[in-house]
């Protein structure tokens, strides 16, 4: 009996490994239509709207160490606020853009998926359901990305979870500050 088990496990595992060394590479052509039917130019558009309040509160924590305050009181503080946000959602948008980062990705896609992997995502997207999906996947992976950042920022504004972060942080160093 634990013969007939083992030999079947072996099979199986077998199997599996004959199965992925069979997986042919994804085709740059797959990829490249893979692409252009996931719409990943307007998805990446449509994240840097989704990611605005991360790139607000970036251009806020730069613009407020930079001027060595706690917060902002002006009109004009609060204006350079918003062209330093803009900035940085402008700048985000040519990275995206540049033909390296669309390079970057189309290699990302090939190196992960096989070419059979691209054609049943293809035939996939190619279905209402598909599309749909592909389209809110943007909204679910940006609500989940938000969430985490308020989660992170509540911790680390959190007085309690504060001063263990110190406490953690003044372990951390502490030998390198008795070094010297």
């Amino acid at each position: 009996m634990n013969k007939t088990i083992s030999i079947l496990i072996m099979s199986l595992c077998c199997v599996m490994a004959t199965e992925n060394t069979f997986a042919s590479p994804a085709q740059k052509k797959s990829v490249k239509e893979l692409i252009k039917l996931s719409d990943l130019e307007n998805l990446l558009h449509s994240s840097l709207d989704e990611m605005q309040p991360a790139l607000d509160s970036k251009a806020e924590s730069m613009l407020l160490k930079i001027l060595g305050k706690e917060r902002l009181t002006t009109n004009q503080e609060h204006l350079a606020l918003v062209e330093l946000s803009q900035l940085l959602k402008d700048t985000s948008s040519k990275m995206f853009m540049r033909p390296e980062t669309l390079q970057a990705i189309e290699q990302i896609y090939t190196e992960i998926l096989s070419e059979e992997e691209v054609q049943a995502y293809l035939k996939f997207l190619r279905t209402p359901e598909g599309k749909s999906i592909n389209q809110k996947n943007l909204t679910i992976s940006s609500n989940i990305f938000q969430y985490m950042n308020n989660l992170n920022q509540k911790t680390l504004n959190d007085p309690e979870q504060n001063l263990k972060l110190k406490e953690q942080l003044l372990s951390i160093i502490k030998p390198l500050i008795q070094d010297e």
